[in-house]
Parts: structure tokens; C-alpha cells; sequence
């Protein structure tokens, strides 16, 4: 009799541990922030993407198009990851979606490690990546590969960063050497804030030493597996466990990072407690 209850309670455990991540694995929540810093000019609304890695939400994915446009941005910020760096695999979709955005919305794109890795391993990828870039450019979405661009009205700098290869390795993080950043982005503008677009938030110190104001990362997927209540990630693409900077915002010194949780997946297919993150930041200067 009570092992027929403790059978029965653990089949209801996993039907109901299946179901949440059926659920939470094809829909996405909202994130709201707020930062503030002296050197921007006027407010603007900025929606920050990253990790989508070929998922559709809804035909054409019109419901990720509705959620962005209700959510009136000035901008569009992208911090990696929107296709799988798989070969054979198609990205048509993606790109579609991306330019439509690019009709309506500025659009700064910087390379997470699926795109770099189509881009370094041509024996397998041949010219998808220069395809890709392609698509994104002509449809007007300014590509950000260790390059910047100023919007002078606002009074930002939008930097997008790609890291090596070495940085994205298994089971382990490979420190950065001293003023890699600098040597690979240059310094950062002295009269405007400066946003750095970072797949990945491990290096959140090193973004600090090289001076950005404000940091968006993606990469770890929120943790693939959240604990509830508690909401810690519990694992990382890279294979390690509980990863330090896995989801929302992080300071230290002059620095703010906002890591988003990422809106697909792709070698482990599976969110569970952890929706999709559609990121929206609100920026301020000082006394507005």
C-alpha cells in the first residue's frame, strides 16, 4: 500500500515536472529595468535579445513581435546566440524577424559563440556566416563584431564584444589576460556611457576593469534549471553547476550588468522554471 503511494506521487511528480517544462520551454516573460547615468541625455527604451537560437514563438513569431512592440522601444539591443551554430541548420526564419524588427527599430547586433563559431569553422559552416551577416546588414541592422557606434542624441556608445574561443570552454572558465578588452575594443568613450554588448557575463570583473558603464550578457540560459522560490540557475551551457551570474542585474564599482535568461535553447532543449526573457531596460540621466 505505501509503495503504491510513493509510486504513484513520484509519476505525478514527473507528469507535473513534464508539464512546466512543456510550458515554460515555449513561452517568455517580461524583465523590466531601470538604469541610470549621468552622461545620457534623454530617456529612451531599449528591448535587449539574446540566446534565441532559431525559436519561433508563434507563426513567423508573431507573438515575440507583438510583445516588442508593445513594449515601444527606441531601440533594439542584441547580445548573441539568435541562430545555433549547427550545421545544416536553417536560419531563414530568424533573419526574417531580425529584419523586420530593423524596419521599425534601430538594431545593434554583437556575436554570441554560435555565430563565432559558424565564422571560425568554415570546413563545416562554409559561407553561412558570411551569408548571415550579409542578410542581417542589408536590412539595415548594424553588426557589431569588436566595433562600436555613438548615438550622439542620447549620449551612449554601443560596443559589441567577441570574446576567443578559449573564453566559452567546457567544464571550466579560461581567465582573460590583462587589457584583452582594451587591446581588442579599444577604450571606452570618455563622454558618453558606454554599453557593452557581452555574450558572456562569466568575465562580469573584466567588464568592470575595462570601464563600461553597462553590461548585456545572455549565454548561460538562466541556468536551463531553476530552483523554485529561490529561482537559483542550476546549471550552465558550459556544464557547470549553480554559475555565478546566471539571470537579472549585478553591480560592482561603476559597473552594472543585466544578464538576460536567454529566449531558446539548443543542446539541452529544456527550460524548467526558467521562461524565456524578453529584457527591457528604461535609460535615465541624472535629475530626469
Amino acid at each position: 500500500m505505501v509503495k503504491d503511494i510513493i509510486i504513484t506521487v513520484l509519476a505525478l511528480l514527473i507528469l507535473f515536472l513534464l508539464w512546466v517544462a512543456v510550458v515554460d520551454t515555449n513561452r517568455f516573460t517580461v524583465s523590466n529595468y531601470v538604469f541610470i547615468n549621468k552622461k545620457i541625455k534623454k530617456r529612451f527604451r531599449a528591448v535587449v535579445l539574446a540566446d534565441l537560437h532559431n525559436k519561433k514563438y508563434g507563426r513567423d513569431n508573431e507573438k515575440l513581435i507583438a510583445k516588442i512592440d508593445e513594449c515601444e522601444p527606441d531601440m533594439i539591443l542584441i547580445a548573441g546566440d539568435m541562430i545555433n551554430g549547427h550545421a545544416g541548420e536553417k536560419y531563414e526564419h530568424t533573419v526574417s524577424f531580425l529584419a523586420g524588427l530593423a524596419q521599425k527599430y534601430p538594431v545593434y547586433y554583437a556575436n554570441g559563440n554560435h555565430e563565432m563559431r559558424m565564422d571560425l569553422y568554415r570546413d563545416r559552416f562554409g559561407d553561412s556566416y558570411d551569408e548571415f551577416c550579409k542578410s542581417i546588414e542589408d536590412s539595415g541592422i548594424k553588426l557589431l563584431v569588436n566595433r562600436r557606434v555613438t548615438v550622439h542624441d542620447l549620449g551612449v556608445t554601443i560596443i559589441g564584444s567577441e570574446i576567443n574561443k578559449k573564453h566559452y570552454k567546457r567544464m571550466g572558465i579560461v581567465p582573460m589576460e590583462e587589457g584583452e578588452l582594451l587591446s581588442e575594443l579599444g577604450a571606452p568613450e570618455a563622454d558618453t556611457c558606454n554599453i557593452l554588448l557581452a555574450h558572456n557575463p562569466d568575465f562580469f570583473e573584466d567588464y568592470v576593469d575595462y570601464g563600461a558603464e553597462l553590461v548585456f550578457s545572455g549565454h548561460v540560459h538562466g541556468g536551463i534549471v531553476r530552483i523554485p522560490f529561490i529561482k537559483k540557475g542550476v546549471l550552465s551551457p558550459n556544464v557547470r553547476f549553480f554559475p555565478k551570474y546566471y539571470q537579472g542585474e549585478y553591480s560592482k564599482e561603476n559597473t552594472t550588468m543585466i544578464v538576460s535568461r536567454g529566449l531558446g535553447s539548443h543542446t539541452i532543449p529544456v527550460r524548467l522554471f526558467n521562461p524565456g526573457d524578453l529584457v527591457v531596460v528604461d535609460f535615465e540621466g541624472d535629475g530626469q
